[in-house]
């Protein structure tokens, strides 16, 4: 009996944080919002320590079109063949 329940909690979170991180890999906007609307939510209940990590950081310029080189969408263009 206590390891059916112990199989059930571990099995639980395993899905509940693979879900999570797919949510955060295919919807980051909504992933964003929520992450800020949950922080909020703590700092009003008085739980500013919790808060603050949960608080979302935001992004350095790196996404596409920066240059960076990331996802083979660089900005800086070149012409092949020129040396």
């Amino acid at each position: 009996m206590m390891y059916a329940v112990l199989q059930a909690v571990i099995i639980t979170a395993i899905v509940a944080f693979c879900a999570v991180q797919m949510l955060r890999k295919m919807l980051p906007k909504l992933s964003h919002d929520l992450q800020a609307k949950g922080a909020h939510a703590l700092n009003q209940a008085g739980m500013t320590g919790m808060a603050q990590k949960l608080e979302p950081v935001e992004a350095k310029e790196g996404g596409c079109g920066s240059g960076c080189g990331s996802c083979k969408g660089c900005s800086t263009s070149f012409e092949i063949g020129k040396n």
